[in-house]
């Protein structure tokens, strides 16, 4: 059965495809009267689907102010990636334990070869999801709901952190290879060589973000 999508569901989704594809760059700010007139909705609506951005961590808005895309700074960047690396060398220790099935990698190989196979020109964007796609799997393999739930929690900060990162992108190559390595220890059960290649990756994409 399809989800019925609300008006509040297709306007916050309209607003967070707008933010992190760059079209609303950090900075921009969105009063509910404006956003009303633009997509012809009441303001509750806005309202509604503006909440629901600030709750996901897409859009900031102090009290009596409009909402604003937020711009991330050292802080922020490094705190994100602080939570998530705490997640995901978590789960590389999970999946080189003993007793793991091979078979638990499979999706993260999926997610590998759909990397691969995107052409030497993609978007940044594309490249982008890839890498997350890659990492969501990678956490979805430890088996663990909770710790599912809460990375995909840290995803859309982490996406807004890659909006700010376009033009210190991996290339194509590059980033397949930094993920291919990474599996390659999974793989391996090589716990040591999977941290250090786990930690050395998301250490690249801080340095990136936060020394320019």
């Amino acid at each position: 059965m399809l989800r019925r999508v609300t008006a509040v569901d297709a306007l916050a989704e309209e607003l967070r495809r707008q933010i992190l594809s760059g079209d609303l760059p950090p900075g921009s700010k969105l009063p509910e009267v404006e956003l009303a007139e633009r997509f012809k909705v009441a303001r509750p609506t806005v309202r509604t689907a503006v909440q629901s951005l600030v709750e996901r961590g897409v859009l900031r808005r102090d009290i009596g102010r409009s909402a604003v895309v937020p711009e991330l700074s050292r802080a922020d960047v490094r705190d994100v990636y602080f939570a998530r690396e705490a997640v995901e060398l978590h789960v590389v220790d999970r999946l080189t334990s003993p007793g793991r099935s091979p078979a638990c990698l499979e999706p993260v190989q999926q997610a590998m070869r759909r990397m691969q196979e995107l052409p030497a020109d993609a978007q940044w964007i594309d490249l982008a999801e890839a890498d997350l796609a890659f990492h969501a799997a990678l956490v979805q393999a430890a088996g663990s709901p909770r710790l599912d739930r809460l990375f995909r929690g840290l995803l859309e900060e982490v996406r807004m952190c890659l909006v700010q990162l376009e033009a210190h992108y991996p290339q194509h190559a590059d980033l397949a290879d930094e993920h291919c390595q990474i599996l390659d220890a999974l793989q391996a059960r090589d716990a040591v060589a999977a941290r250090q290649r786990m930690r050395a990756h998301l250490s690249s994409a801080v340095s990136a973000l936060t020394d320019h």
